[in-house]
Formats: structure tokens, C-alpha cells, sequence
């Protein structure tokens, strides 16, 4: 039995150690951890299942099932940033099952382990399964959707289908209309591309579509019910039509914004995406092919690629949902490469190539982080060097092995050398990087100093860390240079956490108005306008 399921049970162990590490060590990062953990802890408070709320006050940035998710997390491990993380964990790891499966339906066995081992040893995929954010799960929910859509398809079961409808539910109450759009288009250009119309005629559309609208829509209804057209113009209006056509960043204005992400998200294993493309695409004809599974592959890639290029907002996140593709076109490579044939002379001397690359990069990005860290971070810089030396070690000796013929070794020790580095950088880089990402060791200070009575206030990108940390939604946003100086221009004490350059630059212009730091952690100063209780 367990020799049956060994691939999955390693993939499981391996996902699971590396996710759930020391999860719960590092505080909430500024802004965007903070911001889901924040809404969570206050829909607790206030027993809200169905308006999310940061400030007191409702927003509607995103649906409701990743809040309830930290919600059950919560009432299950306490309120903490273990508890905020886990449903991303969770995800993550269903992820790496969901691409083991796929991986074997469209090609072998083993090519679903080395999809799923790729996707659980790439950086973003790990950096972003470990934080309190919602693209994980869509992510999951997207990949799970097509997987049951492909099982219905080749096993031609109702069940499967319903099962996919399910899914692209969860998906749309995870992130709205995105998570049915990304599913629909990828299954068209599939279906045109095959044109089985017989198999088309089996899908229960109708079914389908009433079970998703059962699932998806009642929180839509019952929250528009409530707050009308403030829901409906920042969620609908904003945050996916005007979000869409204009930037709301200045990073990512570039139609090519995507291209580096992809190719530094998806390390170490990006340096083989060309030759999977190339393998993908050019291959001679085989059962994977007669069955479409390629064309819905391409589709997969070009669909998300081209729909996050194509939006004038840009973050590194919103084009996670490409990784578990790009998993499996280089999971399909390697599982070719292992199996040898013909043509496999060719193919060796690509994969060396890709594997030299990777080599050498790995040893330019181990000196020039470790440098850039040196300068930026000195605190992080040993614990740096560590993590570094042993990736690079592992690059290096897992691109010896390819030489001496060891390809399967070659594959296992390169996935292994992201494994280890979990623990240096957990132990002793992230603890550093802390001080300067997160508002948690200033807020607790805050928290000691202020009477309940009295105001504290922080910047915009801070203000959700602070209200985490001080178990308090009345946080002012003192931001701006007039809201600063009308803050701490009052006749009773308030309490500021502010970036230390805004404060210094403040303090040239109003000595008298501001104290000096009453306590600065990385960048961050506590300061008060002096005014004794």
C-alpha cells in the first residue's frame, strides 16, 4: 500500500516540511499579511461572517472565503501568525498534490512526482504559500478546477465535473471574477482545439452551472443587499475594472513586467522552462497530444500570461497561477530526459546547458546577495552566506552528478538544496528581516507606553500591523506630512510610529511639536509630542 502511494506520501513530507518550518516565528509583514490578518482578527472580534472589516469599518478589497479561512484558523489555534499562515499552508500543499495528479493523468507517474517536487521547491511558490496572502489559494482552486475538468473529461464521470464547478466557486469567492474567467478561457481554447464534440455533449453544463451559482453567488447577493452600491463600486468598480485598465502601482507598468518575476519566482527551476517549452512544442506527435493535453497546456501558460501582461496593475503574486503549468511543461522534460530513447542525445546536451546556467547564476546571485545583504542588512549577512553556500554547493554538485550520467540524482539533490536552505534562512535571515518588514516589536512598545485613552497613529502601509499588535482599530493615518502635523500638533498626548526619515524630515521643520525617538526598531521610531498626561 504505502509502495503504491510513495510518490505522493514524499511529495506530502517534503511540501509539508518545507511550508510548515517555524511558520509561526516571524511577525506579519507590512502591508499585505497584515491586511487579511487584520480583517480576520476583527471579524472575530465582532462576530462578522459575512462584511469584512479593517478599522472598524467595512472593505470590500476582496470576497470572503480566504477571511473565513483565517477565521476558522483562528478559533482553532488562537489568534497568531501561525493561525493567519496555515490556510495558505494548507493550500500549498494541496497544490503540489493537485499537480501530482494532473501530472499523471496527462503523462506518467512519474512525471507528476517531478512536477510536484518542482513546484514545491520554487521560490515564489514556497515565499507565498507561507504568507497570509489570497493567491495561493486561488492558485490551488484554479489548478484543482482544471484537474477535475480533465478527469470528467477522460473518465467521462458527471461527478468530476460538479467537483471542477466546485472549485471555480471557491476560486471566485477567493478573489471574484478572475477565478472563473482564468478556468473558462483555458477549457474553451481546450475544447476548440480537440473539437470532441461528443465528449462535449457529456459535460453537464446545466448542472455545473447551477451548482456554482448556489455556491458562488449568496454572499454576493446577501453583501449587496447590505451595503449596495458601496460594495458594488469598490469591489466591482475598483478593484477589478479600474484595477485592470489603470495602474494602481507605479511598479509593473511594463508589459514585460512579468518576464523576470516568472524567471526569479520560478527558480532554480526556470533555467529549463525554454527547453520544456521547446519539447512541448516540438516533439513528434503521442497519446498526449491525440488527447490534447499539450494544446491545454499552452493554453494554460498563454492565457494567465497574457491576461496579467495585459493589466496595467501588476504585482509579483497575481501571475502565481502560471507555476503549476510551468511545473509540469519542466516535470514533462526531466521525465523524458530520465527515459532516455530516441532523440535523447539532443536532449541531454540541453539540459547540461540549462543545468550549466543555472550553475553559474547561482553562484553570481549567491555573491551578489550575500553583498547586497552585507550592505543593506549587516545583522542577516552570516545567516545569508550559509543559506547561500549551501545552495550553491548543492547547484554544484547536483551539476556534477548530470555530468557523470547520475541524472536522477542530479534532479533530487537540486530540489534537496532549496529543502535545506529553508532552515539558515528561517533561523537567521528572516528573524533580521522582521525588524524591517513588520511593525510588530514598535507596536508592542506602543502598546506598553500609551494609555487607552490616548491616540496612536502610523503611515499607511504600517497602520494594519500596528492595529494587529496593539489590539486596537482606532489607528489614525498620519501618512501624509498635514495629517503628521495636525497629529502631533494636539494638546493631549498621541503616540506616532513613523518611518525615521519622514520623522527627521518632520522634526527639521517642528522641534517643538515631537520628541525625540522613544524607540526605533530597523526603520521604524516611536515618537510622542511630549505632552505629559
Amino acid at each position: 500500500m504505502l509502495r503504491k502511494y510513495r510518490y505522493l506520501i514524499i511529495l506530502i513530507v517534503i511540501s509539508s516540511s518545507i511550508l510548515l518550518f517555524r511558520l509561526g516565528d516571524m511577525a506579519l509583514t507590512d502591508p499585505d499579511e497584515t491586511f487579511y490578518a487584520q480583517t480576520a482578527k476583527e471579524m472575530v472580534a465582532a462576530d462578522e461572517w459575512t462584511t469584512p472589516l479593517i478599522f472598524g469599518e467595512p472593505q470590500f478589497e476582496k470576497p470572503i472565503f480566504y477571511y473565513w479561512l483565517i477565521i476558522i484558523s483562528y478559533k482553532m489555534f488562537g489568534i497568531n501568525e501561525f493561525a493567519a499562515r496555515f490556510p495558505s499552508v494548507l493550500f500549498g500543499i494541496m497544490g503540489v498534490i493537485g499537480i501530482f495528479f494532473m501530472g499523471r493523468l496527462m503523462f506518467s507517474e512519474r512525471c507528476g512526482f517531478i512536477s510536484g517536487l518542482i513546484l514545491a521547491t520554487c521560490v515564489e511558490y514556497v515565499v507565498v504559500s507561507r504568507g497570509c496572502v489570497t493567491d495561493i489559494v486561488l492558485t490551488t482552486a484554479i489548478l484543482l478546477c482544471l484537474l477535475f475538468f480533465l478527469l470528467g473529461w477522460t473518465r467521462t464521470k458527471t461527478g468530476y465535473y460538479l467537483i471542477a464547478a466546485v472549485f471555480a466557486a471557491i476560486a471566485v469567492l477567493t478573489k471574484g471574477p478572475i477565478g472563473l474567467f482564468i478556468p473558462v478561457v483555458i477549457i474553451s481554447s481546450f475544447i476548440l482545439t480537440v473539437r470532441d464534440w461528443r465528449a462535449v455533449r457529456k459535460i453537464p453544463f446545466f448542472r455545473c452551472v447551477f451548482l456554482f451559482l448556489i455556491i458562488a453567488m449568496p454572499w454576493y447577493i446577501i453583501v449587496t443587499r447590505m451595503h449596495g452600491e458601496a460594495f458594488l463600486g469598490e469591489f466591482f468598480g475598483f478593484h477589478n475594472i479600474v484595477r485592470f485598465l489603470e495602474p494602481e502601482h507605479r511598479i509593473g507598468t511594463s508589459p514585460w513586467f512579468y518576464i523576470p518575476v516568472v524567471m526569479g519566482g520560478f527558480f532554480p527551476w526556470s533555467f529549463f522552462l525554454p527547453v520544456g517549452f521547446w519539447i512541448m512544442i516540438r516533439e513528434p506527435k503521442d497519446a498526449s497530444e491525440t488527447k490534447g493535453y499539450r494544446a491545454f497546456l499552452l493554453a494554460w501558460f498563454i492565457s494567465i500570461f497574457l491576461f496579467f501582461s495585459i493589466s496595467r496593475t501588476k504585482l509579483v503574486t497575481y501571475i502565481l497561477p502560471l507555476f503549476p503549468v510551468m511545473a509540469i511543461i519542466v516535470g514533462r522534460l526531466w521525465d523524458k530526459f530520465l527515459s532516455g530513447g530516441q532523440g535523447s542525445g539532443a536532449l541531454e546536451k540541453k539540459i547540461k546547458i540549462s543545468h550549466f546556467a543555472l550553475t553559474i547564476s547561482s553562484i553570481l546571485m549567491s555573491v551578489g546577495v550575500s553583498l547586497f545583504v552585507k550592505q543593506r542588512y549587516p545583522e542577516a549577512f552570516m545567516g545569508t552566506v550559509i543559506s547561500a553556500a549551501v545552495f550553491m554547493s548543492g547547484t554544484i554538485i547536483a551539476f556534477i552528478m548530470l555530468l557523470k550520467g547520475k541524472k536522477i540524482k542530479a534532479l533530487y539533490v537540486g530540489a534537496a538544496s532549496v529543502v535545506v536552505i529553508i532552515v539558515p534562512l528561517t533561523l537567521y535571515v528572516l528573524p533580521v528581516l522582521e525588524e524591517f518588514e513588520s511593525s510588530k516589536a514598535v507596536s508592542y512598545k506602543v502598546k506598553e507606553l500609551a494609555l487607552p485613552s490616548e491616540a496612536i497613529g502610523g503611515e499607511s502601509d504600517t497602520r494594519r500591523g500596528i492595529a494587529f499588535y496593539t489590539d486596537r482599530i482606532n489607528i489614525e493615518d498620519i501618512h501624509s506630512y498635514a495629517d503628521m502635523k495636525e497629529f502631533f500638533s494636539r494638546k493631549e498626548r498621541v503616540w506616532g510610529i513613523v518611518k525615521r526619515k519622514h520623522y527627521e524630515q518632520y522634526r527639521r521643520e517642528k522641534v517643538k511639536e515631537v520628541s525625540d525617538p522613544l524607540y526605533q526598531v530597523g526603520k521604524k521610531v516611536v515618537v510622542t509630542n511630549r505632552v505629559k498626561p
